[in-house]
């Protein structure tokens, strides 16, 4: 017995607003079932987040037909279960589409009763439980399973109390388990229980295999005498999904591998992790000054693919010239961010308030006190400030990014986009721009914006 695991392809996914990102998403998933299917595998199993939304676009669609038309055509089955991305509370999900057109068979449960060669009901309350068959030389796997559910759905719903396997059987989840991501992630408080909904004890035993997803890192383990897996993502998520970070300490950069990206083949119950080839994610961390910066930069840049999405994290106590770093790191993708903290001058006692002439600058004094009042009178002399080229904002916290260049092919939508358009995203920010009528100025000086 053979099958594949593949979890969380997020197909449709334009990652950072690059329509191209959502087409190597798709590449991914289609070199792992092609992969499968030259292996030889009896089923493939999608452990969830198929889609990265619930209601993909045509396009999206059109893709996951094209793909899952790969392993149909030649009489591989595929098993899935919906991710808490593109699960839905309305009756019929994209899923339901693409089992009508035999591409996949959905388990879970379901609100009518589902019968096929591949699928079988179990009456559960006022629902079925649809649960996967395989057959074959006189074996018989059963492939349990369910969507993705929220931690208080499950308290009241005790996995335990309904999945009770008999013989050879599979459990495909789309959970994340306490105890996983914490090891992954470090402990973490009670309050951010969104991380996970499950503990590694609410799991039923006596599967052979537990098939998860939802962690996007991959991972494996034994429970109750089976093999717990997740096979991560197919593609970088975001930069804590990095393949290599590289962090200052002051004389060189630490360097620290991250993970690899691909889904599991697994034979006579023995995973074996496929890696993918996916676009590089970088994540750099330095404090130092602007000439050391630029110097150990221009040194790591020499060891990063062109291809690369690269995130730069620059922190000194006075405001850096960012755009110099873009030419020094000539990625495909640049974001950095930029911080500084104001170091105080000797002699301060501790828990002693600053005084005003140690912390500011010269400039930032007198724009304190031009714009001290309730009212904002003297705008004439603020925007005299910025003119005379004095005073530097984007060294306060700004974030600037840095798009690849333009292809000479692109989409209508590609067109329309502007060259230097910023990625509105966690922790991405839109460049700020300084406003031009006196009621916008105060709340940028303010920092409102």
């Amino acid at each position: 017995m053979k099958f594949a695991h593949i979890a969380d392809a997020h197909l449709g996914y334009e990652q950072y607003r690059l329509p191209y990102r959502a087409a190597e998403f798709a590449e991914a998933f289609k070199r792992a079932v092609e992969i499968s299917v030259s292996e030889g595998v009896d089923f493939i199993l999608i452990s969830g987040d198929l889609f990265h939304q619930s209601r993909p676009s045509p396009e999206t669609l059109k893709e996951a037909i094209e793909i899952l038309s790969i392993p149909r055509d030649k009489g591989v089955p595929v098993f899935a279960i919906e991710g808490n991305h593109d699960r839905t509370q309305r009756r019929i999900s994209a899923y339901h589409l693409l089992e009508g057109l035999n591409l996949l068979n959905l388990v879970g449960l379901r609100e009518e009763r589902t019968e096929n060669e591949h699928l079988k009901s179990h009456r559960l309350g006022n629902k079925f439980l649809v649960k996967g068959i395989f057959k074959k030389n006189g074996e018989n796997i059963e492939i349990h399973g369910m969507r993705y559910m929220s931690a208080a759905w499950l308290e009241k719903n005790p996995l335990r109390e309904i999945f009770k396997p008999k013989g050879d059987a599979i459990l495909m989840l789309h959970q994340g388990i306490k105890e996983f991501v914490e090891e992954m992630m470090g402990v973490l408080p009670e309050s951010q229980r969104d991380y996970f909904e499950l503990k590694l004890g609410d799991l039923p035993e006596g599967y052979l295999y537990y098939a998860l997803g939802h962690i996007h890192k991959n991972f494996e383990t034994t429970y109750g005498g089976g093999k717990l897996v997740y096979p991560g993502s197919l593609q970088r998520w975001d930069f804590g999904d990095y393949e290599t970070r590289y962090r200052w300490d002051g004389r060189t950069f630490k360097i620290k591998d991250g993970t690899r990206k691909g889904f599991y083949l697994v034979e006579d119950w023995k995973p074996r992790f496929v890696e993918l080839e996916v676009r590089p994610f970088v994540d750099i961390k330095i404090e130092a000054d602007e000439e050391t910066a630029r110097r150990e930069l221009e040194h790591l840049g020499k060891r990063i693919p062109g291809e690369a999405f690269v995130r730069l994290d620059l922190k000194w106590e006075r405001p850096f010239e960012v755009s110099r770093f873009y030419d020094i790191l000539p990625v495909r993708y640049l974001y950095v961010r930029t911080r500084f903290e104001r170091k105080l001058g000797k002699g301060g006692k501790p828990g002693e308030v600053p005084k005003q002439e140690e912390y500011f600058l010269p400039v930032e004094l007198r724009a304190i006190e031009l714009t001290g009042g309730k009212k904002l009178e003297n705008v004439e002399g603020i925007i005299e400030l910025f003119i005379s080229g004095e005073w530097e904002p984007k060294g306060r916290g700004a974030e600037k990014v840095k798009h690849e260049p333009e292809e000479k092919t692109k989409t209508p939508r590609e067109k329309a986009k502007k060259p230097r358009e910023e990625q509105n995203e966690g922790e991405a920010r839109r460049k700020e721009h300084p406003p031009k009528k006196g009621n916008d100025l105060l709340a940028w000086l303010g920092g409102e914006r």
